[in-house]
């Protein structure tokens, strides 16, 4: 019978893959076998790392794959290529796969940067085609130059003698590898003399709205010394925060940002707080992200929400720690000095992070459940005397809801045990250095004892009987539960009810069998 399961549903699965292949007839599937060879089988390869039951997954997969069909008519030597990182857990850790989907570009067999453009099929054939065509635009005079810096914000100029050698090599490779900046290539005197380089060089110009033209010169003809000025210069010193720049925000590489929220006043050039920010982004820009949001503006609702800050904490300076997924907040009056000192520790790692917290509930229990905020986590979560079990959940999240009955009655079981705590914490308006969440709903024991880490309930099925076992194997008090034999019941009868699950299916197999003998006897 169990050979016969295993079977069908290892056809099953081959009917799945066949299907996937058969809609993704363009898009090459990557496993830990064949991945080296695939990204070298095409100059340039884009990969995404994806899950099964991933919303943004699923809406991508139409365009990725009509991308795919797109290129390939284009007789590109580009190639689209997938991994299933659930199943490929060891490709996505290597690769730094941190949320579904992740999209990489890979160059020659090696990566080169992380994609962050558009999610269109036309979006992703547009970027393809100009990441895979030539790296740098030719400027045949000085005029070219001035309708060249009129198109594009960052105008990286290469200026030649002649367009080959190691120097020009390494332009081109600072060109395939970079992400928010145009390059142009050059061999005209007065054209390099435009963009500041009066011998052959390279120098990045920006021309920012709201801001001066600058030119900032390479020193060096290295690809590092030239992707080092790029990143640094290819960003204003400050970036207000909107729907349209946040993919440019979070896709610079810049794992710190400082952003100051405030209304529209506080964010003028001539306004103390916008002085004292632009202050600390003159020394550090590059280095970290500064960012502005207005409280008066239509986006900010994101950031707020995310930091916890508003009209009342208003003009408040907040950093962020993309890595990490760290937050900070600072305290006292803003000045340009203690703006400077503070954006410094945030990039030295010298910062304390704050966590967000509900207010105290009036009634410490909901449905027996112990309800925890930030405030109370370090009094009720990590008291030294009591095994905690705490539930991380989100009130839009449908497991979580179906979880409800199951938690109250564990809470419920538990009721009369004193040094077990069952108790749950809304994740999205609560934190705390402990709790690492990928997804809701996060189910943690805090056993007993000082400094004791936290163990993550994992391969179960979150029924009343697989909780109650959890528990007793990891709680470090001793305690006689009371009605112990009713789980013990439960467990029996879960048991039954599979014995006769595939009793029906020995008996639904034998009528099969019965009815294809009469076919036979026909």
């Amino acid at each position: 019978m169990r050979i016969t399961r295993a079977l069908g549903a290892l056809l099953l699965v081959s009917a799945v893959l066949l299907a996937a292949a058969e809609e993704d007839p363009d898009v090459v599937v990557l496993t830990k076998e064949n991945f080296e060879d695939k990204i070298k089988s095409a100059k340039f390869v884009l990969v995404e790392f994806y899950a099964p039951w991933c919303g943004h997954c699923k809406s991508l997969a139409p365009q990725y794959s009509k991308a795919a069909t797109e290129l390939k008519k284009a007789d590109l030597d580009v190639a689209l290529a997938k991994v299933d990182a659930t199943q490929e857990g060891d490709l996505a850790s290597k690769h730094g796969v941190r949320g579904y989907p992740t999209l990489k570009w890979f160059v020659d067999g090696k990566l080169a940067m992380d994609y962050n453009g558009p999610r269109d099929s036309a979006g992703i054939v547009a970027w393809i085609k100009k990441k895979s065509g030539p790296p740098a635009s030719p400027l045949a005079d000085k005029a070219a130059l001035a309708e060249a810096e009129k198109a594009n914000e960052v105008a990286v100029v290469g200026y030649f003698k002649e367009l080959k050698g190691a120097a020009y090599d390494a332009f081109l490779a600072a060109a395939r590898a970079t992400e928010g900046a145009s390059f142009f290539e050059t061999t005209d005197a007065a054209a390099g003399k435009a963009a500041g380089l009066s011998k052959p060089g390279v120098a990045v110009i920006t021309n920012f709205p709201g801001e001066d033209r600058v030119v900032a010169a390479v020193k060096g003809t290295d690809e590092k010394a030239i992707t080092e000025v790029v990143a640094k210069e290819k960003l204003p010193p400050t970036i207000e925060f909107t729907q349209a720049s946040s993919s440019k925000i979070f896709g610079s590489g810049i794992e710190r940002h400082v952003l100051l929220v405030a209304k529209k006043g506080d964010l003028e050039k001539k306004a103390g707080p916008f002085k004292a920010l632009r202050a600390a982004a003159a020394g550090l820009r590059g280095k970290l992200m500064f960012v502005t949001v207005d409280l008066d503006g239509s986006d900010a609702g994101p950031i707020t929400n995310f930091f916890g800050v508003g009209e009342a904490d208003a003009p408040a300076l907040v950093g962020f720690d993309s890595k990490a997924s760290r937050k900070y907040r600072f305290e006292g009056a803003i000045s340009e000095k203690a703006v400077k000192k503070w954006a410094q520790e945030l990039l030295d790692g010298k910062l304390s992070p704050t966590f967000k917290s509900a207010p105290v509930p009036e009634e410490p229990k909901e449905g027996g459940v112990t309800i925890v905020v930030g405030k109370t986590f370090e009094s009720i979560v990590k008291d030294p005397k009591k095994d905690v079990l705490l539930e991380v959940y989100a009130p839009w999240c449908g497991h979580c809801k179906s979880l409800i009955p199951v938690y109250e009655e564990l809470a419920k079981k538990f009721d009369s045990v004193e040094s077990v705590v069952i108790a749950k914490m809304d994740g999205t308006g609560n934190e705390h250095p402990d709790v690492e969440v990928k997804g809701y709903p996060t189910i943690l024991l805090f056993p007993a004892g000082k400094d004791s880490k936290p163990v993550p309930f994992s391969g179960g099925d979150r029924s009343l009987g697989s909780l109650v076992s959890f528990i007793k194997k990891n709680a470090k008090s001793e305690f006689d539960l009371a009605e112990e034999e009713e789980v013990k019941e439960i467990k029996e009868e879960e048991e039954e009810e599979e014995e006769e699950e595939e009793e029906d299916d020995e008996e639904e197999e034998e009528d099969e069998d019965e009815d294809d003998d009469k076919k036979d006897e026909l």
